[in-house]
């Protein structure tokens, strides 16, 4: 629920611009480095994912993404949300979620695991600086802000495995 309708619009939109270039220099890592993780550690992740399936599921997450920021940056809503609601849940969200996720992977494997680098790099600082501003400028509460936190949790598996799927049936 946004509790202030006044914020610094020009760095919103800065913020929301952000997202698509980040995210994809995030997925890059994973994309070069996906399938010869999912070999080495075959006796513990039970399937397969090549190079390309991941590339256009990726692409497909990515165009969906960058759709909505799109729309925030004009003002309009994605998937039911308002502009402030939208970066909220995608960044602070479902691109934090997706980076602890690589670290508790980091943890478990005990080595490399793919979009750990950027994670901490990209992933990690965008969203904090993204949470602090929303916060800030009282666009959103705390509590909003790690609802969103574990609803990203939640759904980003999902999703990435629709969009597998969905490309494998393409591909």
């Amino acid at each position: 629920m946004e509790t202030v309708k006044e914020y610094d619009e020009s760095k919103f939109k800065r913020i929301l611009l952000l997202f698509p270039p980040l995210y994809l220099i995030h997925d890059i890592e994973e994309i070069i480095t996906v399938e010869k993780f999912l070999e080495e550690n075959s006796n513990i992740i039970p399937f397969n994912v090549t190079a390309l399936e991941f590339s256009f599921a990726f692409t497909l997450l990515w165009i969906l993404a960058s759709i909505g920021c799109f729309r925030a940056f004009i003002g309009k809503r994605f998937i039911g949300m308002k502009p402030t609601s939208f970066l909220a849940f995608l960044v602070p969200g479902i691109l934090l979620a997706n980076g602890i996720g690589h670290l508790l992977q980091f943890i478990f494997f005990k080595d490399y695991v793919p979009g750990i680098v950027t994670s901490f790099i990209i992933l990690y600082p965008y969203s904090f600086f993204t949470a602090k501003f929303l916060i800030t400028e009282r666009v959103i509460t705390k509590k909003r802000l790690l609802n969103y936190l574990v609803l990203g949790f939640i759904i980003q598996v999902p999703l990435a495995f629709m969009a597998l799927y969905i490309s494998t049936l393409i591909l």
